[in-house]
């Protein structure tokens, strides 16, 4: 479907979006914890190995999440962000916000604002939509 000559966003449903987020806050924590462990190390021996094991944590996250978002998104738009984090880059992400009483294709109709979670990172929002066109209110 198009919106002023662009594709329109759909968003996961919120039973997959709250997976999605739960899942998420395993995965930030446990990256949290590495990136503790790195600082911790900072100037000792053992530093270059708890960077090493950050950088394998942030993969795992990154290949972890990345499948659960493909493989959950259940027709939703998935957005591909190329920040680097500075490796892995972002990944994979849904808008987990969209609107609730507005479908497309059975699936929420997003708007600029909406949130994106993605495999690895903070989260996203979208920053551009049609102006003269109002889903949800």
């Amino acid at each position: 479907m198009l919106i002023g000559s662009l594709p329109a966003w759909r968003g996961v449903s919120a039973a997959a979006a709250a997976a999605i987020q739960a899942a998420k806050a395993i995965s930030d924590t446990t990256i949290q914890v590495a990136e503790a462990a790195t600082l911790a190390a900072a100037g000792t021996p053992g530093a270059p190995a708890a960077l090493a094991a950050e950088q394998t944590v942030k993969s795992t996250a990154a290949s972890t999440m990345g499948s659960m978002i493909s493989g959950g998104a259940g027709g939703a738009d998935i957005h591909l962000c190329a920040t680097p984090l500075p490796i892995p880059p972002h990944g994979p992400g849904v808008v987990v916000n969209g609107s609730q009483t507005v479908l497309i294709n059975k699936l929420a109709a997003c708007r600029a604002g909406d949130t994106i979670v993605e495999a690895v990172g903070p989260p996203n929002a979208i920053v551009m939509g049609l102006p003269t066109v109002i889903i949800g209110g």
